[in-house]
């Protein structure tokens, strides 16, 4: 993430911050108002969840401020405005301190997603920096290896076993050198923060269709949201994941992709017929076994990081069904 780069509070957290301001103001009598969280604790500056900060030289209103805090430390502010002199405020010593409660709750919940967020968006550019230094490293040492093997069986006969020896050395090399490529050309960042969601899914999806030849059956259902940065890198990780799963283990070689726009969010769904299997076996037993199986594991997890959710459907014989919710 570039120095100084804000990851916006997801849809999901001012749908709820909006419903709350709502709440106090009906609950206060109030005309209108404003939820923020204080600078510095989801970015540099004061950032608004919902409503709209009332400017300070709005003489012909009436404002309050009620602090929202984290210990001793005041993290955001709730904001009502009134356009004539309020009237008391309800005799009730419970309701209001408990939605002050549940409004710095919920800055809370939204830094901790955003943490979340930038978390995977380290991962992704570690990861890109793992793939080159594999390209700049590696593979440039099994290619001059490779050379050197093939300038000696070029040199002529050096014996019948010691010449046997060397082509099955640079046999060896060379389904490495493949087998590296592949997984360069898989993991390469398909321009994440330029190309529209639904391109890169057709480019994942084409790459899959070639490396595999098997056949992969795309559906669109709604407008797809535009979602932001984390969790288009996200689905883009899900997808291929997924792909890779049905291809390895499925058994079959068609299976169908489904992406279903929301309006604060979107559903990807991975469906085959294949085998199918026991999903309890691999995701809630702790044996050493299922442990080394991390993939499904690994979904549920990056899934759950960004406030999404995780279904898997299967069951041996009846194929399997792998759905993913992520907020836009």
């Amino acid at each position: 993430m570039r120095s100084g780069e804000t990851i916006e509070p997801g849809e999901p957290v001012r749908v709820a911050a909006g419903e709350l301001l709502r709440l106090a103001i009906t609950w206060l009598r109030a005309d209108r108002g404003w939820l923020a969280a204080r600078p510095g604790w989801l970015g540099a500056a004061e950032t608004l969840l919902a409503g709209a900060r009332e400017p300070e030289a709005a003489a012909a209103c009436f404002v309050r401020r009620f602090p929202l805090e984290e210990g001793d430390v005041e993290i955001g502010e709730l904001g009502l405005v009134w356009a004539r002199e309020p009237k008391p405020e309800p005799d009730d010593p419970v309701a209001m301190p408990a939605l002050l409660r549940t409004a710095a709750a919920l800055l809370r919940l939204a830094r901790e997603q955003q943490a979340s967020r930038r978390l995977l968006h380290v991962q992704e550019q570690e990861l890109c920096r793992i793939v080159l230094d594999i390209h700049d490293g590696p593979v440039q040492d099994i290619f001059a290896a490779l050379s050197q093997i093939q300038l000696l069986l070029r040199a002529g006969p050096r014996g019948r076993t010691m010449r046997r020896r060397l082509e099955q050395t640079a046999g060896l090399l060379e389904r490495s050198l493949t087998e590296i490529r592949t997984f360069i050309g898989a993991f390469r960042p398909p321009e994440f923060e330029h190309r529209p969601l639904l391109a890169m899914v057709h480019g994942l999806i084409l790459q899959h269709e070639v490396l595999t030849g098997h056949e992969v059956h795309l559906e669109v259902e709604g407008n797809l949201p535009a979602p932001p940065l984390p969790v288009k890198i996200a689905l883009y990780r899900l997808l291929q994941e997924a792909l890779n799963n049905a291809a390895r283990y499925a058994g079959v070689s068609r299976y169908t992709v489904r992406l279903r726009g929301e309006p604060h969010g979107l559903w990807l769904e991975v469906r085959d017929e294949g085998q199918g299997f026991d999903p309890g076996r691999y995701l809630e037993n702790p044996s050493p076994e299922a442990m080394r199986h991390f993939g499904l594991r690994g979904m549920r997890d990056r899934a759950e990081l960004l406030g999404g959710r995780f279904e898997i459907e299967s069951a041996p014989g009846r194929g399997t069904s792998i759905r993913v919710w992520l907020p836009c």
